[in-house]
């Protein structure tokens, strides 16, 4: 086992944490359940008895201060058949001896001559009457027994109020830590003996293998779910915007109304007084002239104040409705489609289209001879992707206006002719079963895609690796190198089979595909093993399926075989 990082582990912790939290609850939940219905209540006394120093009684007494030891036989006479049939035949108890003396404890304070006697019983009057009757019964019986009355009853039992084993609080603290410290250990174990690849440094750093590129993680339909939910969020918080502002906008015209309403009747009142006032002082009916003309100046003012407000709202709300309406158009323009895994072809913004691009950028600069042109797709175990890859990275090339082949070469569950919605009457197999290489483009379908070619795997036949190991098939590569500028082969995984290795003898580049959190170190250790048996070199490694912890990026949901 490499030595652990605690990055990557505190990683672990994080992406399991709802696993954490879910063993803790159900800890806790088991011990509830535990305590309120499965656990019995016990009810527990307590009575004390002391050795006294009684200076008259100097036999026993010497005795006691000689020898300690005498106290632990004591102890043992509290729980001897003398004393406890004593008590069976007093306190008219059914219980046999041996029942009788599990619910009893009996100790001695340390360094002291104070023994005591514990009782524990399911009824909490049975328990303190029980410890009363043996200290009682056992002072006297030690008296009998040594002739003298030293011993006494210290402290007398008293009636117990609650059980003694059920503390709620405590117990839950109990559950609640054992939970962690479980869920805790489970998942630090699990990470131990996880061999799982998680990242592109785990490969680097331990197989020292070029790394072309990752492939964020697929969506699931509960991932694609909660976009949806949120997309809906969204467009109802923006339209609870949009109400409002018509409120604002209505409130404003209103209170525009009434601004206006308002001076038209100061005006009236202004006039009529003017009328009424003729007889006065030709300064005075100068000045009261001037009054309404004023009154006019002031409610044009406000009416202008309050017609611009109005219209820098409905500009406000203009542009905000054109901003929401753009922003929709760019939603749709951008929109997945659900049904396709061609996602350079249906969804070319994407985050993981970009993924693709980078992955073809690595790929190029690998094949820096023009007759290196060749690429073989490969994984370790079925269920990593790469077919998956093998489309996208096909698509990504003819977007550069190469002309690009792509064969599927897993002849046994190849899905090409799926991913491209194409026939798979003829393909791969029947060209080398009848041996047409020289005619392989009537096998040849096109795509959506332009400069995009594909030759689906055809029937199954019963020996694809020798049809795969025909000089037909060395003959297909060389003829398509003269038409097509780049040749991807969609081929087997490698655990268990040979197609791969005789087809990484035949190209000029072998990509593996890994699946993070899915391929372990074992798988594609011996993958890299495998090739370079046949010295054959792993060009390099695309990491698919990963998922950037700090921001959750996903796609829609692919398997992809």
């Amino acid at each position: 086992m490499e030595e652990i990082n605690l990055r990557d582990l505190l990683a672990y912790f994080k992406k399991h944490l709802i696993l954490f939290v879910t063993f803790v609850v159900l800890v806790v939940a088991g011990g509830t359940f535990y305590t309120i219905f499965v656990q019995k209540p016990e009810y527990k006394a307590q009575a004390t008895v002391i050795l006294s120093s009684d200076k008259s009684k100097n036999t026993v007494q010497n005795e006691i201060n000689a020898n300690k030891n005498l106290i632990d036989t004591y102890t043992e006479v509290v729980k001897s058949h003398r004393v406890l049939d004593r008590v069976k035949r007093e306190m008219l108890i059914d219980d046999s001896y041996e029942q009788l003396v599990k619910k009893i404890n009996v100790s001695s304070l340390k360094d002291t001559e104070i023994i005591s006697i514990s009782v524990v019983d399911a009824n909490h009057y049975h328990a303190f009457e029980l410890a009363n009757s043996i200290a009682e019964v056992f002072t006297s019986e030690i008296g009998l027994i040594y002739n003298d009355k030293s011993v006494n009853v210290l402290d007398r039992a008293v009636e117990p109020q609650k059980p003694y084993n059920v503390d709620v609080v405590k117990q839950e603290a109990i559950y609640l830590a054992a939970g962690v410290v479980l869920a805790t250990a489970i998942i630090f174990l699990m990470f131990y003996f996880d061999r799982t690849i998680k990242t592109t440094e785990q490969i680097e750093q331990l197989f020292k293998l070029p790394i072309f590129g990752k492939v964020r993680k697929l969506e699931t339909e509960k991932q694609k779910e909660k976009r949806k939910k949120e997309a809906e969020k969204r467009a109802k918080k923006e339209a609870k915007q949009a109400i409002k502002l018509e409120k604002q906008q209505m409130k404003l015209a209103k209170k525009l109304a009434r601004e206006e309403a308002k001076k038209a009747l100061d005006l009236e009142a202004e006039e009529a007084e003017s009328e009424e006032s003729d007889e006065t002082e030709s300064e005075t009916e100068e000045k009261t002239e001037e009054a309404p003309v004023k009154k006019v100046v002031e409610i044009k003012a406000v009416g202008r104040k309050i017609i611009a407000e109005e219209k820098a709202l409905q500009e406000k709300l203009a542009a905000e409705k054109e901003a929401e309406e753009a922003e929709i158009d760019e939603t749709e323009t951008d929109e997945i489609d659900e049904d396709s895994e061609l996602v350079l072809r249906d969804n070319p913004k994407s985050k993981v289209s970009e993924d693709f691009r980078t992955i073809r950028t690595s790929l190029y600069f690998s094949l820096n001879n023009k007759k290196s042109n060749t690429v073989l797709i490969t994984s370790s175990t079925p269920n990593e992707g790469k077919s998956f890859i093998a489309s996208n990275l096909a698509v990504a090339f003819a977007k550069t206006q190469k002309k690009v082949l792509l064969v599927d070469c897993d002849m046994r569950l190849g899905r090409q002719h799926e991913i491209f919605a194409l026939s798979n009457k003829a393909g791969l197999s029947n060209l080398l079963a009848e041996n047409e290489a020289k005619a392989y483009e009537k096998y040849v379908q096109k795509t959506t895609v332009k400069s995009l070619s594909v030759i689906t795997r055809g029937v199954v036949p019963p020996n694809p690796s020798e049809l795969l190991d025909s000089s037909d098939m060395e003959e297909l590569l060389n003829e398509a190198k003269e038409k097509y500028d780049y040749i991807i082969l969609d081929g087997t995984p490698l655990d268990g089979l040979s197609d791969s290795l005789i087809l990484a003898k035949k190209t000029d580049r072998t990509v593996v595909v890994c699946s993070a959190n899915i391929t372990t170190i074992e798988d594609l250790q011996n993958s890299k093993k495998a090739l370079e048996a046949i010295d054959v070199k792993v060009s390099g490694v695309v990491l698919n399926r990963t998922v950037d912890e700090r921001r959750g990026d996903y796609y829609n949901k692919y398997y992809s075989y």
